[in-house]
């Protein structure tokens, strides 16, 4: 064997041994890639997840305002008078009237009106810009319609008209796209 005849098999020698590195090095990215794909696939919708949790959490605490129910205390120092033996035996206190009395130790926060009708309409809002909250929404505007209906019945007919358009947009759109296989 030549120098000459060595040079002629060495071209093309490395030329396949450089094609077979670049095709490896191609395949690695590509397969790191997908999994980094995956990866951030699945941490996009974890976090979307956690967003949606965040959200119907601060829903419920509008809820809360919505049904005009505030925050409540409770006296420990009346609990506290009220367990006492002395008190116990001169009011003549059992199981039965005990729980009333305690009862009367929570003290309620009130919840003004304009605040319930902020939250009432933040409802509506919160129903019309999340497609989560939409049928959420609209069964909270029901509830409340049964007792402050003047300011919940506008909002829930507003929000059933935009639910049921979008439902039969949805359905239409799943129709077309079974038709056009």
């Amino acid at each position: 064997m030549d120098s000459g005849s060595l040079k002629d098999w060495l071209v093309p020698i490395s030329t396949f041994i450089s094609l077979i590195t670049a095709s490896v090095g191609g395949w690695l990215a590509l397969r790191e890639y997908r999994l980094k794909v995956r990866a951030e696939t699945r941490l996009a919708h974890s976090a979307e997840l956690e967003a949606d949790i965040k959200l119907l959490k601060l829903f419920t605490e509008i809820m809360d305002i919505a049904h005009a129910r505030g925050g409540m205390q409770i006296s420990e120092k009346a609990i506290e008078k009220v367990l006492t033996p002395e008190l116990f035996g001169q009011f003549g206190l059992s199981g039965s009237t005990l729980q009333a009395v305690l009862d009367n130790c929570v003290i309620s926060l009130p919840v003004g009106i304009a605040a319930q009708d902020a939250a009432i309409c933040a409802i509506w809002v919160l129903g019309q810009r999340h497609e989560t909250l939409m049928p959420v929404s609209i069964q909270a505007l029901e509830s409340l319609s049964k007792f402050k209906g003047d300011v919940a019945r506008g909002y829930l007919e507003d929000l059933k008209t935009k639910y049921s358009s979008k439902s039969l947009a949805a359905t239409e759109q799943k129709s077309y796209e079974s038709n056009r296989r």
